[in-house]
């Protein structure tokens, strides 16, 4: 008879970590859906903003571009960038860039953080970039802030029915500044353009661990996205 109480007690023990682990992943999954919900809304605020400017006669246009993002976290790998955005002239050096970028870095085994996988980073970023001089090839400096969103997906992983783990790197902000020249093509519609940036995002992860016999837990660490990116593109204004 006590060797079923103590059967029973370990049982109710697990479901009762079990049920709590649960609970405060859901609660921890709403507070993530609440601040994405905040920040889109910043963010479409701010291109309410520059469509509103767009809207007072200001030169506007759109520009693409490809590069390549070389990140200084040793187990994270090189990988393809890719970029569409608009650009709005406020002054005659002075433009407002908007930039929508897309990378997926392969990783490798790190026992301290991320396991073998991919990770999709998506920074939406927005940028003051200064003109020095007008004329057919033009230099500038720019700089500014963006929402990176992120996505890891995990590859290669052994796992036992009675354990499955989990990770997870959450959205962070990111700081981005460069320097580049844009040439023109044909008179003040047509720039091609060539740009080397330095971009800073470092946003947590979390591994979690899901045991059928000792429950729920949680390691987290830390992912450094900073990154060398040189990227080649286009601008067309109207």
């Amino acid at each position: 008879m006590q060797k079923k109480r103590v059967k029973e007690d370990k049982r109710s023990e697990r479901k009762e970590s079990l049920l709590s682990s649960k609970t405060n992943s859901a609660g921890s999954e709403r507070n993530v859906k609440l601040k994405t919900f905040r920040i889109m809304g910043l963010l479409l605020s701010l291109l309410i903003f520059t469509f509103s400017l767009a809207g007072q006669g200001r030169q506007r246009g759109i520009h693409a571009s490809v590069g390549y993002a070389w990140p200084r976290q040793d187990n994270l790998g090189s990988a393809l960038a890719s970029s569409l955005g608009l650009d709005f002239q406020l002054r005659r050096n002075w433009r407002l860039v908007l930039d929508f970028s897309y990378a997926r870095y392969p990783v490798n085994f790190d026992p301290q953080g991320l396991m073998e996988g991919t990770l999709v980073s998506t920074p939406f970023w927005i940028r003051l970039q200064y003109n020095f001089f007008p004329g057919p090839i033009s230099p500038y400096l720019g700089g500014g802030v963006g929402y990176v969103f992120n996505r890891f997906q995990m590859e290669g992983m052994v796992t036992i029915p009675e354990v499955t783990i989990s990770q997870k790197v959450d959205d962070n902000w990111g700081f981005i500044v460069g320097v580049g020249a844009e040439w023109r093509l044909r008179g003040e519609q047509v720039t091609v353009f060539g740009e080397a940036n330095y971009l800073t995002c470092s946003p947590p992860g979390v591994t979690s661990i899901n045991d059928m016999n000792f429950g729920r837990r949680e390691e987290r660490f830390s992912v450094d996205l900073n990154s060398w990116q040189l990227r080649l593109g286009i601008r067309y204004f109207y």
